[in-house]
């Protein structure tokens, strides 16, 4: 069935369980409120936060709501992925953002990007923040203690005597991000992390209001899943909102096949066992070939 026949089917006017939704529109719980305090508290005073969790935990989607609440007349965000971890990247990405060749030399491109800071806080008057995800890409990274000093180096600016950070610094990414911090080398760049983040999995009784949220994004007012459902889904998906999307829009796909208007149970084994990779490979519906 087509995404366009399924959306027809139970009359919804967007993708539900999907990254997309709306941010008007997403659960937020009281951990996710937590969550967004300390980042706002890390912004208002120009420090560095740790946000860390499991994959599919939500880091993404807790960082959207956050900076979806800010006015992008005071606050210029540079978002910079650890996927290419070498210590001029860090500049290259905003530098450019801001219509800015960087420098060759790492140092010029620090000093450069730190100009550049200055200007955006006295010409402009906006806070400047920066948002390093995939952090845990680190680990496998040859020269991660070199990442990480320059990443200390960020936050001490051009100012004399380490007297004050000139942006705000969120650092994200999988649990095994704080393996490398917890080495001695590290010491100097953990005793600068104000505030810590770690996302945890919905529990039990925040499953049914997490999908009801995505079916009111869906513009659908009835609940199309079983109590019993829920329960299964809060078993199935050990509360990580990304494997519950995934087997939620799995689920709805089958119900719609089926000409089902609630899904049960018996339908979300099905679609998880042949559907969602995780299960089928528990299952051993996915062989290998010699």
């Amino acid at each position: 069935m087509a995404a366009s026949d399924f959306l027809s089917y139970f009359s919804m006017k967007n993708m539900p369980f999907t990254t997309s939704i709306g941010t008007d529109f997403l659960y937020k719980n009281p951990l996710q409120n937590d969550v967004k305090q300390k980042l706002g508290l890390t912004v208002d005073s120009n420090s560095f936060a740790l946000l860390t969790g499991r994959p599919g935990i939500g880091k993404s989607t807790a960082l959207r709501l956050f900076t979806s609440s800010l006015n992008p007349d005071n606050y210029l965000i540079f978002y910079v992925s650890i996927s290419n971890p070498t210590p001029r990247w860090l500049y290259t990405v905003p530098l450019e953002a801001m219509g800015v060749k960087p420098h060759i030399y790492v140092n010029d491109a620090r000093r450069q990007f730190h100009q550049e800071i200055m200007i955006q806080k006295k010409t402009y008057n906006r806070k400047v923040i920066m948002i390093i995800d995939e952090a845990h890409l680190l680990t496998q990274s040859y020269h991660k203690y070199n990442q990480l000093e320059e990443i200390r180096f960020l936050l001490n600016g051009e100012d004399k005597y380490d007297s004050g950070s000139p942006l705000s610094l969120i650092l994200a990414g999988q649990s095994e991000i704080c393996d490398i911090l917890n080495n001695e080398k590290c010491t100097a760049i953990t005793q600068r992390i104000q505030y810590v983040c770690n996302l945890q999995p919905l529990k039990n009784e925040q499953i049914g209001p997490y999908i009801t949220a995505h079916l009111r994004w869906a513009g659908v007012t009835e609940q199309l899943f079983s109590s019993e459902s829920v329960t299964l889904l809060a078993e199935l998906s050990e509360g990580i909102p990304r494997m519950l999307n995934k087997i939620c829009l799995h689920s709805l796909n089958y119900a719609a096949l089926k000409n089902a208007r609630m899904v049960t149970p018996d339908i979300i084994e099905l679609a998880a066992g042949n559907e969602v990779i995780e299960f089928m490979l528990k299952n051993g519906k996915l062989g290998t070939s010699d």
